[in-house]
Order: C-alpha cells, then structure tokens, then sequence
C-alpha cells in the first residue's frame, strides 16, 4: 500500500516533454488585422519599458493615449509599422484618425491573446 501512495504525484509524461502546449516564445508569428499582416517577434513583449507603455495605456487610457506611439513603435518593426498607418489611412483627407487606430487595436489585442497564448 505505501508504493502506491508515492507513486501518486508522479507525471504521466514522459521526461522532457512539455506539460503544455503553450508555442515557444523565440517563434516568430504573424497576425493579420483589417487586411495587414505583421509579423510580432514575441521577444519585444519581453521588453520591461513596453510593459510599461502597456500599462500606462490600459491604466489611463483618457490621460496615457499618446503611450500608443512608443508601444507600437516598440511592437512593430518600423516597416510594419509603416504599413498600418498607410493601410489606416483616410485617402480622402490623407489622415490616420485615432478611431481608426483604436479599430486597430483592439482588433490587435484579440489577435495576440490568440497567437501568444499564456504569455
């Protein structure tokens, strides 16, 4: 009876093998929002000052909405970043209007919760 009682806790996996499957976070991945694709190196969102950005914008998003600028710049490379503001540019007054990039956005943060599951 007591083997039984410490063979308990054991894992069915095998050693070495992951207990999730959670994707690695060296893997680059690519999300397309409203029609453009980026690609997002997950080491950036290992980035404390992005972090911070993050924070600032979702804490006090009336007061911090300027933090968008360095957190995208801090995201994106800055071709792809190139290519979202020209892909949410109005062609009739040349603009990039904050509902437009708030569109953006949010649309962003659905798809990284999916692409970086857990992170």
């Amino acid at each position: 009876m007591s083997q039984n009682r410490h063979n308990r806790n054991r894992s069915a996996a095998p050693a070495g093998r992951p207990q999730d499957h959670t994707p690695p976070l060296s893997k680059e991945r690519t999300v397309t929002v409203k029609g453009v694709t980026v690609t997002l190196d997950p080491s950036k969102l290992d980035d404390w000052e992005l972090m911070e950005s993050l924070y600032d914008l979702q804490s006090d998003p009336e007061g911090n909405s300027l933090s968008v600028i360095p957190f995208l710049r801090g995201l994106f490379s800055p071709e792809d970043y190139r290519r979202v503001k020209e892909s949410l540019r109005d062609p009739g007054t040349g603009r990039i209007t904050g509902t437009a990039m708030g569109g953006f956005l949010k649309e962003l943060f659905e798809r990284l919760n999916d692409a970086f599951p857990n992170s």
